[in-house]
């Protein structure tokens, strides 16, 4: 009887990624060994197409068309070809990550959310395969293919915590502005001491903060207004808590639902042969038809950015 695996849930996975360093995870990648990841029941993007995002043209049709007609590696193929890697065989390495290009395309659509480029995502998904295949150790007990998914996820994770820090960072920013504004009008001297104490601002920092504002890129006199708001420093501190723990990966929307994904898996055939209208209509359940308009609609995830929304579970 085998033993039923232990599941960890998308959220909790994302989290422990986005709080890992590269050698931290590295470390604890072997404690993931027999566990499921639960990536069915994510958070589901509204997407707006009036907010498409940047267009990449056709590149990622053109990208998944080519990869249907990729043949899948055998589990003996995929060790006999890590052992000569392991033996510094070049030509086995790119044999190796050429194989396993659906799997990162598959793994793209779970991880791919709103914000976020599908393209980039598989680019990451293929420098994890590098990365499994230079830390992987031949005598470990682990499977090659579930550890080198684990890095193929570590590295959508921290490619989608890129997208996260770019948003956080200028909201970061206005709210530190708005603590200095509140911090100014009750002191008419500035000391660095309290400066670092109170608003945990070094004079440094303090002095780039107040050229850039000088501009009037973040501070306007609405802003001036809504710090009247504010009876203290602990007040912003605490709402700027709220956000940044908001702006998470794991808050970051999905871009596709469970149902999207395996009609996009079946279209450019990630998990087999590729199949038509006609025989995904007949598993959906709807006609060729429809399966066309669908596909198009999903086409456009794919090719766009797509706005950025956030799901606040707490």
């Amino acid at each position: 009887m085998t033993k039923e695996k232990q599941i960890l849930d998308m959220k909790s996975f994302e989290n422990i990624v986005e709080t890992s360093t590269f050698e931290e995870f590295k470390d604890k990648i072997y404690t993931f060994e027999g566990k499921k990841i639960d990536e069915i029941n994510g958070r589901v993007e509204r997407f707006d197409l009036k907010n498409k995002g940047n267009f990449y043209e056709n590149t990622v049709e053109n990208y998944l068309k080519e990869l249907s007609s990729l043949k899948p590696l055998k589990e003996e193929e995929i060790l006999e070809l890590l052992k000569k890697v392991k033996n510094g065989d070049i030509d086995s390495r790119e044999t190796l990550i050429e194989g396993m290009l659906k799997l990162v395309a598959q793994i793209a659509l779970r991880y791919s959310k709103a914000g976020t480029s599908y393209i980039e995502l598989i680019q990451e998904g293929i420098m994890g395969i590098a990365i499994a295949i230079e830390n992987y150790d031949l005598n470990s007990t682990m499977d090659f293919v579930e550890y080198m998914k684990l890095w193929i996820k570590y590295q959508m994770i921290n490619s989608n915590k890129g997208v996260v820090e770019e948003l956080k960072n200028p909201i970061i920013t206005y709210f530190k502005h708005l603590k200095i504004e509140l911090y100014k009008e009750n002191n008419e001297e500035l000391d660095p001491v309290e400066l670092e104490k109170e608003l945990g601002i070094c004079m440094e920092e303090f002095e780039n903060l107040e050229k850039i504002n000088s501009y009037g890129f973040l501070i306007g006199e609405e802003d001036r207004r809504k710090i009247k708001e504010y009876k203290n420093i602990a007040e912003i501190d605490s709402e700027l808590e709220k956000l940044e723990k908001l702006m998470s990966v794991s808050n970051l929307a999905n871009k596709f639902t469970t149902r999207e994904i395996e009609m996009l898996e079946l279209y450019y055939g990630l998990n087999g042969k590729r199949k038509f209208f006609e025989e995904i209509g007949k598993i959906f359940d709807i006609s060729p038809e429809n399966v066309k308009e669908e596909i198009n609609k999903l086409t456009i995830k794919l090719k766009y950015d797509g706005k950025r929304e956030w799901i606040d579970e707490n």
